[in-house]
């Protein structure tokens, strides 16, 4: 969908660089960031002016540029008027066939395949791959160069650090956190940490 007013772009930091520059590149016009950092509001930032959210989010169309998984959701959730917009960058590919939710963004060198499902609010990262049906659900952060092999579920809220790897059927749970370079070969539950090759939860007593 491309909104008939310029979109206002939810937060400031180094993550919304990259999100500013998709929606550029995929000729989406930014009216302004709104950001709850008093530090950042009332000055320029990537040629934009920044605003402290209070009620501009209401009625308008947006993007929550936010990498925290949490705090994304938590945004979302309070902003029952906005209209969240989805954009995949002109050097990504998705298939016709894959879904992606309102308020997801596919960064540059991304690719999401046949039958993939990716819910809303998801970070597909650059150079991340989600090979064919894969149900990856809201509020997940799929990090650069992580490659997701057929038929692979992520939970709501899960961050799968960059650079990490899930084999072909496996089920990660939701709000778990997979590690960077690690591999997934069998299914993790909820609310885990899990490092190393391959991916085995840490152990909580160890820090």
């Amino acid at each position: 969908m491309i909104p008939d007013r310029p979109i206002l772009v939810v937060g400031a930091g180094g993550h919304a660089k990259v999100v500013v520059a998709t929606l550029r590149a995929c000729g989406l016009a930014i009216d302004f960031v709104v950001d709850d950092d008093p530090a950042k509001q009332g000055r320029e930032w990537l040629g934009l002016r920044v605003q402290a959210p209070a009620s501009h989010l209401q009625g308008r169309s947006a993007v929550l540029a936010i990498g925290d998984n949490r705090l994304r959701a938590q945004f979302a959730r309070r902003c029952e008027t906005t209209t969240w917009i989805s954009a995949v960058h002109p050097q990504a590919y998705v298939d016709p066939s894959a879904t992606i939710g309102p308020g997801s963004l596919v960064f540059a060198g991304a690719i999401v395949q046949p039958g993939a499902r990716v819910g809303r609010h998801v970070i597909v990262n650059t150079g991340a791959t989600i090979d064919h049906d894969c149900s990856v659900d809201d509020f997940v952060h799929v990090c650069p160069g992580v490659h997701l092999a057929g038929a692979v579920h992520v939970g709501e809220g899960t961050l799968l650090g960059i650079g990490s790897v899930a084999k072909p059927g496996v089920s990660i749970g939701a709000w778990c956190t997979v590690g960077a370079g690690a591999a997934v070969v069998t299914d993790l539950g909820e609310h885990c940490t899990a490092l190393g090759v391959p991916a085995k939860p840490a152990d909580p007593k160890r820090g």
